[in-house]
């Protein structure tokens, strides 16, 4: 079957490769094999492609594509709650000692004993850029019938910002939001928070995000969206909320300068969530402590998901609360993988770019 498969000097190759086989990789006896109908292009796959020529790539060469929506194609020996024919969207935390205390409390994704993308399907037995992956059932979740094949490659990034809002910010109805970020997580994470009670919701972007993002957040019910390329965030935040701040401020643009605006946004006793600095492996920045103590900030980190968020996540979207359908903006055979890269750089008329195997 023809994958692309990413190598340690971070350059992404088309290929052929063997097909995976039930029995014969580390979940057996609770392995499936999959087969992938779509997968969505994360930050993280762009961020390899964008830099190719200064980053390092995985140890190994590996499968990407952690987005996933797929039918299960065979089950393993131990497999009791999925059979072929049930549609799927899966889990990328795979690998877990299940002995630390992280994940004896339920943390699996931040385990103590076994480093970050050793965890990740995608950096181990294989992702989605390929026609079929194994995938162990202990991370597999049933899709209903009434969220499609395509936009189920967002119900990871669902999971993702449930995690962040809810698990991590612990936000709570009535509770201000700022959205720093405009792109499908920023949209998902704008949905997430009002179906959660919160108000206002402020979404902010860019130059780039003014034609197509910024217009569809208000369509999606944002109580006010911010070019900050063009008007003062601080101020407008402070607008809202009673000369305050708000009360969560969610970074999930990847970039220092957002995360310097989330701060200076955020009132005295805030909760900042940083999550976009980690799909390009981190952001250095430099910030003054002062406002770190006297206005007692907390600041959280977060990374993927847990089955909670993964639950909540398809409940939301199931019921209409979070709606993806127009949040994968181009479909693209895998074929055609560097021209759907390029347009999810790109174009300003992208928000999740998808490939279709």
């Amino acid at each position: 079957m023809q994958a692309l498969v990413l190598y340690p000097n971070a350059q992404f190759r088309l290929e052929e490769v063997s097909e995976p086989k039930i029995g014969e990789n580390p979940y057996s006896p609770n392995d499936t094999i999959l087969e992938i109908k779509y997968c969505g292009i994360c930050g993280s796959d762009l961020h390899y492609w964008r830099h190719r020529d200064k980053v390092e790539g995985p140890k190994k060469p590996s499968i990407m594509g952690h987005e996933i929506s797929a039918v299960v194609k065979e089950v393993g020996s131990n497999v009791k709650d999925f059979r072929p024919g049930d549609r799927v969207v899966g889990e990328i935390v795979t690998f877990f000692c299940g002995e630390c205390v992280n994940c004896k409390e339920g943390r699996i994704n931040i385990c103590c004993n076994i480093p970050v993308k050793e965890q990740r399907v995608h950096y181990t037995t294989g992702g989605g850029f390929a026609k079929y992956a194994a995938w162990p059932a202990y991370s597999l979740h049933k899709l209903p019938d009434n969220i499609g094949d395509k936009e189920a490659v967002l119900v990871e990034t669902t999971a993702g910002c449930v995690h962040s809002l809810i698990e991590r910010a612990n936000l709570k109805a009535g509770e201000s939001v700022l959205i720093l970020g405009s792109g499908a997580r920023g949209l998902i994470l704008l949905q997430v928070a009002k179906a959660a009670g919160a108000w206002p919701i402020i979404v902010a972007g860019t130059d780039f995000d003014a034609e197509r993002r910024l217009p569809l957040a208000k369509e999606l019910g944002a109580d006010a969206i911010v070019n900050v390329n063009k008007e003062d965030l601080v101020n407008v935040v402070r607008e809202y909320t009673r000369g305050w701040g708000a009360d969560v401020v969610m970074e999930a643009a990847g970039t220092a300068e957002a995360i310097l605006l989330g701060y200076k946004s955020a009132r005295p006793g805030g909760r900042i969530v940083v999550s976009g600095g980690g799909i390009v492996g981190g952001i250095n920045v430099t910030l003054d402590t002062y406002d770190l103590i006297a206005k007692e900030l907390t600041i959280l980190g977060e990374i993927s998901h847990v089955w909670r968020s993964w639950e909540t996540a398809i409940k939301l979207v199931s019921t209409g609360k979070v709606n993806l359908k127009p949040l994968v903006s181009h479909v693209f055979p895998l074929a055609e993988w560097e021209k759907a890269f390029d347009i999810a750089i790109n174009c300003k008329k992208a928000l999740r770019v998808a490939l279709k195997l």
